[in-house]
């Protein structure tokens, strides 16, 4: 058994590695769990929810080699979760339930890259472009595109295959395509990044 001085530096450690966790990727959590259609409140509440998770799992936290993914799954779980809690109880025990939640991508590009008019331009021709994809094929594009994940870790936030990932992400660009949107999806998404 370790020393209570080594126990309190442990949980120190753990302490500030999780407010770390919470500063770096808060933000990026919070997009995608309003991507869901989640309001600011049941968002915040779900990210709180993963952390207090983390926390009760101190001694894992030193364990996880990617952060964002980890907490990028981990929040999907939970608002799949909370999406099951809020669906009508005749609906649970059906079966009718799926762990598909609807996702929506709203992109916002910085008020000091573009004045206010060209910003809500770019934002209708965005939802016009994501309006002909599916809930799934805007959150592989979010998770793709916006968050830079791997096919890996895609695969394991969607609770799909690898392969399946793949072909997923090439069925939507090959959408765009056949739209003549995909030029403006690419620029639209450099002007967003950049």
């Amino acid at each position: 058994m370790l020393p209570k001085k080594e126990n309190l530096e442990e949980k120190e450690r753990t302490k500030h590695t999780v407010d770390s966790l919470y500063k770096d990727y808060v933000d990026d959590l919070f997009s995608y769990a309003l991507g869901f259609g989640f309001d600011k409140q049941a968002a915040m509440d779900a990210i709180h929810d993963v952390f207090c998770r983390v926390c009760i799992r101190e001694k894992d936290v030193q364990e996880i080699q990617n952060p964002k993914f980890y907490l990028l799954r981990a929040l999907r779980n939970q608002l799949i979760d909370t999406y099951k809690l809020k669906r009508n109880y005749s609906e649970v025990l059906t079966g009718e339930i799926t762990d598909e939640l609807p996702y929506r991508i709203k992109i916002t590009v910085e008020d000091e890259m573009i004045a206010a008019e060209e910003q809500a331009e770019v934002s209708q021709k965005v939802d016009e472009i994501l309006s002909v994809l599916t809930e799934r094929q805007r959150e592989i594009i979010y998770l793709r595109y916006m968050q830079e994940c791997s096919y890996e870790e895609i695969a394991e936030i969607m609770q799909i295959s690898v392969p399946a990932c793949r072909k997923l992400l090439y069925r939507t660009l090959l959408k765009l395509k056949h739209n003549n949107t995909l030029v403006l999806f690419y620029l639209l998404l450099s002007i967003n990044v950049g």
